[in-house]
């Protein structure tokens, strides 16, 4: 096979490796790795091929990863652009979506999102608030309890807080929180704050699927960029997924 395939194909699978067994917060990206790999060398026994069949499934091969790049590049700039926070729409709740709890204490995306939450109530002392997320593997509280406890312990008061403990997922979150609020009398028809991380926002918004939604982003601590950048890329395709979900 020829050394221009089969060195990056080398490199693509080390690092997958790496990635997926090691480092597995960023198994996703790893797996990215691994496909690559598997895709050079693909690509490498083709190229030895100069047969007019090979030429074909290489031009294919070539168009479907173009689109591919073409459709990723436009959700990602998507993905981007919306983590941000919105704080010039008064709100009538806000909402927390759920992340991993450490046994019972909040993961470090967890924390910035309870963070990011704390910060953008500071200014709005009487809304209610909805805590989504139910309990995962390893984790003796459920996210929304977690959740719960950590703003108490922040001085948020108790009254405040409303837990949603069945949601597994985002569309769950969203479902459930939405079916909490419309409970409360809170009119959905209105604006309510969504804290989330910021790459996670606007997959949020197209779950929600109102334009009431109002963004608060989550930003992990900057030390911490290649795991967001691993958030960031996995991100696209679960939009990819959602929009091809809502078509089907």
């Amino acid at each position: 096979m020829r050394r221009r395939f089969y060195l990056p194909a080398l490199i693509l699978a080390v690092l997958g490796v790496a990635l997926t067994l090691v480092y597995t917060p960023m198994r996703f990206t790893g797996l990215l790795a691994l496909a690559g790999a598997a895709a050079m060398l693909v690509w490498g026994l083709l190229d030895r091929r100069q047969g007019r069949g090979a030429r074909l499934i290489r031009r294919v091969l070539a168009l479907l990863v173009a689109v591919g790049l073409c459709v990723f590049a436009a959700l990602e700039i998507r993905v981007i652009t919306y983590g941000r926070t919105d704080e010039s729409r008064e709100v009538s709740a806000l909402v927390i979506l759920g992340a991993g709890v450490n046994g019972t204490r909040p993961s470090l995306s967890l924390e910035t999102r309870l963070e990011a939450a704390l910060s953008y109530l500071s200014n709005k002392p009487d809304i209610p608030i909805v805590v989504s997320g139910s309990q995962g593997p390893g984790e003796e509280i459920s996210e929304a309890r977690c959740m719960a406890d950590w703003l108490m312990d922040h001085g948020i008061s108790e009254e405040r807080i409303i837990l949603e403990e069945q949601a597994d997922n985002t569309e769950e979150n969203v479902h459930f929180s939405q079916e909490l609020l419309a409970d409360k009398g809170i009119n959905l028809t209105g604006n309510i704050a969504v804290v989330t991380s910021d790459y996670h926002l606007f997959r949020a918004s197209l779950l929600w699927g109102t334009p009431w939604m109002v963004p608060v982003a989550a930003h992990m601590p900057g030390r911490y960029w290649p795991l967001t950048a691993n958030y960031y890329i996995r991100e696209a395709f679960a939009v990819a997924a959602a929009l091809a979900k809502t078509l089907i």
